[in-house]
């Protein structure tokens, strides 16, 4: 904490400093803000906007009526190596794993289409040409964590998988289910502020960064078979990357 920060980021700090010293613990109603003021010697408005940024990075939740609360949730895992041998890609969350005393729930949204230029681009579609997308949403704890939208060409190998009324809810299992094998996948992660759609979506601020990111799976011929866009609330995920040297 430097006397250069605003006011409401240094008593951000000392919140957020007295959470980590255990004096709030995860799950606790944080006091009023007026007791907070009164606390840290200055205004509502600015205790306001230091609550805002620990939600924004999720350190903090509000509850309406109820208060502003300490975040109960486990850090999810997401995991890039060692590399999973052909075959092994498991079912749902296994995809991108979660801590195994958090199951995950998985909503289907919306089926819709078509796709944006980009994943048009990707698929080499012509201008013609449209996919099936399929719109999910993985909840732990009934907080919605993570969409995921799939993108799969129209064609007659995943007719019996759009007409059933429960699909699979990630692009590997997708795959597996209709008989392809990916030989190799490509993925980017970037961040980036929410849309929207995002932030309704995961019911986090318009203020917090969500973390953007593409995977396209490739048949042994170099044929994109599918490409999958998840976005993450930031604040729920954590990379894991482990390799040889």
């Amino acid at each position: 904490m430097t006397d250069a920060q605003p006011k409401h980021a240094r008593i951000a700090d000392r919140i957020r400093a007295a959470i980590g010293a255990g004096r709030y613990r995860a799950g606790e109603r944080l006091p009023g803000e007026d007791a907070l003021a009164e606390e840290y010697r200055t205004s509502v408005v600015t205790v306001q906007k230091a609550l805002q940024l620990l939600k924004n990075e999720g350190l903090a939740t509000g509850r309406r009526g109820s208060g502003v609360y300490v975040q109960d949730l486990q850090l999810l895992g997401r995991h890039g190596s060692p590399r999973r041998a052909l075959g092994e890609w498991g079912d749902g969350p296994r995809i991108w794993p979660a801590d195994e005393t958090r199951p995950v729930t998985i909503e289907q949204v919306t089926i819709a289409e078509p796709p944006p230029a980009r994943v048009a681009e990707v698929l080499g579609l012509a201008p013609e040409e449209t996919v099936r997308a399929f719109d999910f949403r993985y909840l732990v704890d009934d907080r919605p964590v993570k969409l995921v939208r799939v993108y799969l060409r129209p064609s007659s190998f995943i007719g019996h998988v759009a007409d059933r009324g429960s699909v699979p809810g990630n692009l590997l299992s997708f795959l597996r289910e209709i008989g392809l094998t990916p030989a190799h996948i490509r993925e980017e992660v970037r961040g980036r502020t929410p849309a929207g759609s995002d932030a309704s979506g995961l019911k986090i601020p318009i203020g917090r960064t969500v973390l953007d990111a593409y995977r396209i799976a490739f048949a042994e011929d170099g044929q994109v078979l599918g490409v999958e866009q998840t976005v993450m609330d930031s604040t729920a995920y954590v990379a894991e990357y482990a390799y040889d040297v």
